[in-house]
Order: structure tokens, then C-alpha cells, then sequence
């Protein structure tokens, strides 16, 4: 009998139940304030280091590791500068070998030509939540000199797309923050991060600044993601606090799955919505609170991962407990 997958997954879900805490501010708000002053996190940055990874995926070609400032190896690695690029940012202790990227990498290439490039910061991330905090802000440099690095080889600022899940989301809006060529064109923010950063400012964590458009999809706030809004237009999925199909969160043996599945979701939606343009349709809402009572009616052109058809505010829309996730049309 193999005793190390329950020992693992008991560990994950004191890991997850730690986080809830962090949120809730059982913990040193102290730490927080010590990071919201951090001046010295990029200091010592190696950019061809091996605290981050940028892995480019093409249509019918092996994935390829791009590395800062190597001519050569970019000469090699087929990017296409005239497609657009799509730069997918993982959360705390995933990686670009879990379901966040390669269900998003799968959805893109499978639509367009497109340069999709997986951001691996896991070692930075992999351990306890405060350490992948500080994380975030290293693993963010590194996405500015890389997004800096590809508009030197020709890249249009206006073809680039950041999508980042949880943690991830405030790499890609610090990473905004510091350009200097401008503004990313998108930010997609797949449930941002709650624990840590419901008091920081606006430098350190995603917000509407950080590119011409930010899309926030919100699937588990108050527990593990944000509940106000972050982006120019932000979607509650199903309210935004609990999403159908997922295991109670009250049920002290499915903590851990329950945890997963809600905050997981964001990113299901989302890749979703890149293979089904149609997939879910919106009805907006006025407030936070409007959404998350599902009083949501007034009906709307617009669709999930579709920008030609957004207008900027709060949405709501349904889905269904399995994948496709969809509602019947």
C-alpha cells in the first residue's frame, strides 16, 4: 500500500487551510507591511538564472526555453514577432506542468497561431505563502526584462497578453507596473490572490492601470480570491463565491479538493471561453453584492474572453457542475 499520496494530500490541505488563515489575519499583518516596504527584492537578479523558466509553445513545434538576451537561441526557437503572444503566469505551488497552463496552452493553440510562452517561477513559489509572496515580486522583474527583452526583437506591446492565475495575476499586474516601452495590451486575472493582499497598494498587486485592458474572472473570492473589483471589467462566475460541482468547503474531508476546485475553476472558465467564444454570456451587475446574491438581470451582448464585445463594469453569468461548462444555449 502506498502511504505517501495521503500523507501528500493531508499536507496540501494543511498548506490551503494555512493560506485561509493568512487571509483572515491570524498571522503577523506585521510580515505584510515588512513586504508592502520591500525595496531589495530584485536585487541579485540573475536573467538567465533558474528561479524562472519562460518555455515558448508553437503549433507543431517542441517547446523551447527561452533565455534573456541569447540571440541565437531566439533565432532558433521559431517565435513568430508578427502573432500575437500570450504569456501564461501559474499560482503558489503550481507550475507550467499543472492544469493552469496546459489547459490555456491547449485552448490557444488550438484557436490561433499564436506565441504562447509558459512563465515557470515554481521555485520561487513552492513552499510556505510569505516566502511566495516575496517570490512574486522577484518572479515579476524577471516578466518585465523578458516582455522588455521580446519588444527589442520587434514584439508590438499591443500583440502582448499576460494571463495569470491567483498569485500569478499579481506577477503579471506588477510586471505591468514597470514597464518602460508602455502598456501590455491585456491582463487576464484568473481569481487574484485574497491572502496577503487585500490592504497592499496598487504597485504590488494586480489592478487597472497595469495594461489597456485588465479582465478580472472571480470564482472564489473571500476565501482564496479577491471580492472587490480589480480589472476594467471583472466577472463573477456563479456569484464568484462558490462554483457548482465543487465539494463543500464545510466538509472538513474534501477541504483540500474544495479549496482546489473553486479557485481552479477561473482558469477552466477561461480556456473555455478561447475555444467557445459563445460559451458564457453576461448579465451586468451593479455591485459586488448584487453579484454575489445572483441578482443580476440586465442583459448584455457581452461574452467571457471575448474583448471586442466589453463595455467596462461588473457581470455576472452561470455555468454548468461539469465541463463543458457552458449553459445550454
Amino acid at each position: 500500500m502506498d502511504l505517501a499520496a495521503p500523507f501528500a494530500g493531508l499536507i496540501t490541505t494543511v498548506t490551503l487551510v494555512a493560506t485561509v488563515f493568512y487571509m483572515n489575519g491570524y498571522f503577523n499583518q506585521k510580515k505584510f507591511a515588512d513586504l508592502n516596504n520591500n525595496t531589495d527584492a530584485n536585487e541579485g537578479l540573475d536573467p538567465n538564472g533558474p528561479d524562472v523558466q519562460f518555455i515558448l509553445h508553437k503549433r507543431n513545434s517542441s517547446p523551447f526555453n527561452l533565455r534573456l538576451h541569447d540571440q541565437n537561441k531566439f533565432d532558433k526557437s521559431k517565435f513568430n514577432i508578427t502573432a500575437p503572444t500570450k504569456i501564461i503566469i501559474h499560482g503558489f505551488m503550481s507550475s507550467i506542468k499543472q492544469e493552469v497552463f496546459t489547459l490555456n496552452k491547449d485552448a490557444f493553440l488550438k484557436t490561433g497561431d499564436y506565441n504562447v510562452i509558459g512563465m515557470d517561477w515554481s521555485a520561487l513559489c513552492e513552499f510556505e505563502y510569505l516566502s511566495a509572496m516575496r517570490g512574486a515580486q522577484i518572479a515579476s522583474q524577471y516578466l518585465v526584462e523578458m516582455v522588455e527583452w521580446l519588444v527589442m526583437q520587434g514584439v508590438s506591446l499591443k500583440d502582448m497578453h499576460l494571463v495569470g492565475h491567483s498569485l500569478g495575476a499579481h506577477v503579471a499586474g506588477m510586471a505591468g507596473s514597470k514597464l518602460r516601452s508602455g502598456k501590455v495590451s491585456r491582463i487576464t486575472g484568473l481569481d487574484p490572490a485574497l491572502p496577503g493582499y487585500n490592504e497592499r497598494g496598487p504597485h504590488v498587486k494586480l489592478d487597472p492601470s497595469d495594461a489597456e485592458l485588465v479582465e478580472v474572472i472571480h470564482t472564489y473570492m473571500k476565501i482564496l480570491g479577491y471580492a472587490r473589483p480589480l480589472g476594467h471589467i471583472d466577472f463573477y462566475a456563479n456569484g464568484g463565491r462558490y462554483q457548482p460541482g465543487c465539494p463543500d468547503i464545510y466538509d472538513i474531508w474534501k477541504i483540500g479538493e474544495s479549496l482546489h476546485c473553486n479557485h481552479a475553476r477561473s482558469y477552466q472558465y477561461f480556456a473555455e471561453s478561447v475555444v467557445n467564444p459563445k460559451a458564457f454570456k453576461c448579465t451586468r451587475c451593479v455591485s459586488v453584492e448584487e453579484a454575489l446574491g445572483e441578482n443580476c438581470f440586465e442583459e448584455t451582448d457581452i461574452y467571457l474572453g471575448q474583448p471586442s464585445t466589453y463595455r467596462s463594469g461588473l457581470y455576472f453569468f452561470r455555468t454548468r457542475k461539469t465541463q463543458p461548462y457552458a449553459p445550454p444555449p
